[in-house]
């Protein structure tokens, strides 16, 4: 009788060990939880319950204070770390801002992955995809709507001004890089350097005058060549001295006004193009030109026509 006794006892330990690996590997959660902590901690043991109970919705949780058991979860501040122990797991959290709040979900959502972790389906077999129509089949972008991000231009400048009553035509002569925004509608903005003469009568002055532009524009591009059109402000440094007058002082300026321009540009391929322009700068306010004991001698060119061809470059 004793020998049976203990042949049912050794079977229902048996069977509660297999119903409890059953649980574990399952993920059940227990149906009680206390939760160890500190008073004044943080997080404290009731802040770290508070929010297992929305995560672990069939186990009683319970905040406690005291020596924590083997089923118990633990929560340990240790400044500006704190620590979480659960069913012989642990884990450190470094939270030097000590916002408890954020600790406390933190730590509740550690507890509640060991002791209810989630179920993960296996991934479906990736359906067969077609396979990719030939190379030749696929659609190409066109040529010439193709956007690229910049194009640098280098031109040698050639300028002339029409001769007005007080002054004979003037010829200027000089180099420009020009950076435009490659598409529709476009931006673009250059620089130059440029020297010439103008004469007034009896009197002969020598010039520098550093351009700066700015404009907006539009283009066009059929195969091989590009049609633009822009428009925009134009300021120019002016240094100009009388060369023929012993009392003459060189007299730095700044010209403003307007500049429209049209051009056209062949693409010798995809990354160089040859560049030719037409060009009107108009300046409403020329600068008259004073010299003492001389009076005024006369004004600056109010309007010059120009033009210019060199090389663009694209720039990816």
């Amino acid at each position: 009788m004793g020998s049976r006794h203990m042949q049912w006892k050794a079977a229902g330990g048996i069977a509660w060990a297999i119903v409890l690996l059953t649980n574990a590997v399952r993920g059940a959660p227990p149906t009680s939880l206390r939760v160890v902590g500190e008073e004044g901690a943080c997080p404290t043991a009731g802040e770290v319950a508070t929010v297992l109970e929305r995560l672990l919705v069939r186990t009683k949780v319970a905040p406690s204070a005291g020596s924590p058991g083997a089923g118990d979860a633990s929560i340990s501040d240790e400044g500006p770390y704190y620590r979480v122990r659960i069913a012989g797991h642990e884990r450190s959290f470094v939270d030097a801002a000590r916002q408890c709040h954020e600790r406390a979900r933190h730590a509740a959502v550690f507890v509640a992955l060991i002791l209810d972790p989630p179920m993960v389906p296996e991934p479906p077999l990736p359906a067969s995809s077609p396979a990719p129509p030939p190379a030749e089949q696929l659609p190409q972008p066109p040529r010439g709507e193709r956007a690229t991000p910049l194009d640098l231009t280098f031109t040698p400048v050639f300028q002339v001004a029409p001769a007005s009553s007080n002054r004979r035509t003037a010829v200027t002569g000089g180099v420009a890089v020009r950076a435009r925004s490659k598409n529709r509608l476009n931006l673009s903005l250059s620089g130059g350097l440029l020297y010439g003469a103008l004469h007034f009568g009896e009197v002969d002055a020598a010039a520098w005058w550093i351009p700066i532009d700015l404009a907006v524009g539009v283009s066009s591009r059929s195969g091989q060549w590009e049609i633009a059109t822009e428009i925009g402000p134009n300021a120019s440094v002016l240094s100009i001295i009388a060369e023929n007058l012993p009392q003459a002082r060189r007299q730095t300026r700044l010209e403003l006004g307007g500049r429209v321009s049209t051009s056209t540009r062949f693409w010798l391929n995809e990354k160089a193009a040859v560049f030719l322009s037409a060009d009107m700068i108009a300046r409403p306010s020329p600068y008259t030109l004073r010299i003492e004991g001389e009076g005024d001698i006369g004004t600056t060119p109010a309007v010059w026509l120009g033009g210019a061809i060199g090389l663009t470059c694209e720039i990816n």
